[in-house]
């Protein structure tokens, strides 16, 4: 039986180990949340088709308060001067 002695410095050993561990979880996180971010993505995207007509119907009724609110007293403005 033969046996070899290799001498390494601690500090470059845990180095090259925290290296090996880093790039191991960065890979098998980024697998993770890729599938769960296009799992996500496709949620949103469902869900927002699905109540698409209310949404629409949110968006313009802000619209209108907005206008009034800013846009009438403008309008009001420059009908005066």
């Amino acid at each position: 039986m033969s046996r070899y002695v290799i001498d390494i410095d601690d500090k470059i050993l845990n180095e090259q180990i925290s290296g090996i561990l880093n790039s191991a979880l960065n890979h098998e996180l980024q697998n993770r949340y890729s599938e769960t971010g296009h799992a996500i993505t496709a949620a949103v995207k469902d869900l927002v088709y699905s109540k698409k007509d209310v949404i629409i119907e949110m968006v313009v009724d802000k619209a209108v308060k907005e206008i009034v609110r800013k846009g009438l007293p403008k309008l009001l403005e420059r009908s005066g001067s």
